[in-house]
Parts: C-alpha cells; sequence; structure tokens
C-alpha cells in the first residue's frame, strides 16, 4: 500500500525517517514536500507524486492540513487518512502569519523557529531534546522560499469543519497529550465529525509524534490500515 507523507512546517523528510522503517514492508512509504503559497497547490503537488495511483495520505501540522485537502480533492484516490495535530479550523488572525513572514524576511527567521524547537516537543530539554534538535537542523535547511510558502499557505487555508462529515474514507487522527500548537480536544472533535476516523492520544508527546514516539505511531497506523 502506499503512504504518502507530508512533513510539517519548516520540515522535510527528516520527520519521518524514525518512522517509515517501521512501516515496511506494509508500505510504500513516500515523502512530498509541498511549497505552494496556497493549499489546493499543495495538495497538487502531492497528488502529482501519487501519479494517479491510490494511496494513503498523511501529514503532520501543515502537512495534516494538506493531508486532509488532498483527501477532499481526490476522494477516489484517497483509501486512507493520517493527520497529526491539524484541526480543520481556519485561522481566526492573519497577524501572527504576518508576524511570522516579517520574522522570515528580516534574518531567515532564526530566533522563531529557535522558539518553535523549544516549544514543539515534550520536555525540550529532556526526552524530547532529539526531536527538537531534529527539527532545528530541518528548519535550518529550508530555504527562505519554502518557508514562506508555507506560511501563506496556512495563512489562507479554508475552514474545513463543515467538509468533515464528506470525508468518508478510514481516516486515523494522531496527537499528542502535550501538543502546544494543536489541542487534543481538537482533534477529538475532528474524529467525531467524521463518517469513520479513529483518534489515538499519545502520552508525553508534542507536536512532532513521528519523531518522538514513531513506534507508537506506526503500530496505530498499521492497525488502521493493514
Amino acid at each position: 500500500m502506499r503512504l504518502i507523507l507530508v512533513p510539517a512546517f519548516a520540515c522535510d523528510g527528516d520527520l519521518y525517517e524514525p518512522l517509515i522503517p517501521l512501516l515496511r514492508p506494509d508500505f510504500d512509504c513516500r515523502v512530498v514536500v509541498p511549497a505552494a503559497p496556497d493549499m489546493a497547490a499543495c495538495a497538487r503537488e502531492v497528488l502529482d507524486a501519487a501519479e494517479g495511483k491510490p494511496f494513503v495520505v498523511g501529514g503532520t501540522s501543515f502537512g495534516g492540513h494538506v493531508a486532509r485537502e488532498v483527501a477532499l480533492t481526490a476522494p477516489d484516490l484517497t483509501q486512507g487518512l493520517v493527520v497529526m495535530g491539524a484541526a480543520p479550523q481556519g485561522p481566526t488572525s492573519r497577524e501572527p502569519f504576518d508576524r511570522r513572514r516579517a520574522a522570515i524576511e528580516a534574518d531567515g527567521g532564526a530566533e522563531m523557529l529557535e522558539e518553535m524547537a523549544r516549544a514543539i516537543v515534550f520536555e525540550p530539554e529532556g526526552r524530547g531534546q532529539e526531536a527538537a534538535d531534529a527539527f532545528r537542523v530541518m528548519a535550518a535547511r529550508a530555504g527562505l522560499d519554502r518557508l514562506l510558502a508555507q506560511n501563506e499557505a496556512l495563512m489562507t487555508r479554508p475552514d474545513r469543519v463543515a467538509d468533515l462529515p464528506g470525508l468518508a474514507c478510514r481516516a486515523l487522527l494522531v496527537w499528542g497529550e502535550a501538543d502546544s500548537f494543536s489541542s487534543p480536544d481538537a482533534g477529538r472533535a475532528m474524529a467525531r465529525a467524521m463518517p469513520d476516523a479513529e483518534f489515538v492520544a499519545l502520552e508525553d508527546c508534542g507536536h512532532l509524534p513521528s519523531l518522538e514516539t514513531p513506534m507508537r505511531v506506526a503500530a496505530a497506523i498499521r492497525a488502521r490500515f493493514v
């Protein structure tokens, strides 16, 4: 089964490096890193990579928004959906994204990305330090164009709450209980609104489950889709 994975903002394939080996031989895993300034275009990048073949699509944070957009855009090809830390609500304000864009344009967003690294995982100075460091490495090589495009796509993303009942594919929603970027309660509400969704909460985990608890994420994906 083909599994297309979409990384979080500022991340790349290394976000799933601990996870992918755990999913073989059940899944043919591919990573797509969209760099378009709107969600529809990001979804098209994923669909281009799918080459017209059925797939399960999954993503974390920004990547979760893209994955959900893919499932809505191509329901006939989408055999399953995995969303980690990406609630369906649209932004309530442009202000955080405007500040992020200004920071990226000013100095590449170094200070902003360091703040994210410290907040994005559970216990960044303890058991989550390795995951936080992995985020730092990925963010440092992301490049200004991709950071700006992904920020724009996040800022202009549509509200998809009303569309959740139409997502008929099997879905797995995975949230760290210590996620400070996207509330686990939002994930639970999302699961209740979807026809065939399972919600999995991960204790002692923040916003990047595939780095922080890859074995638990792999077990959840395999249990849901194999």
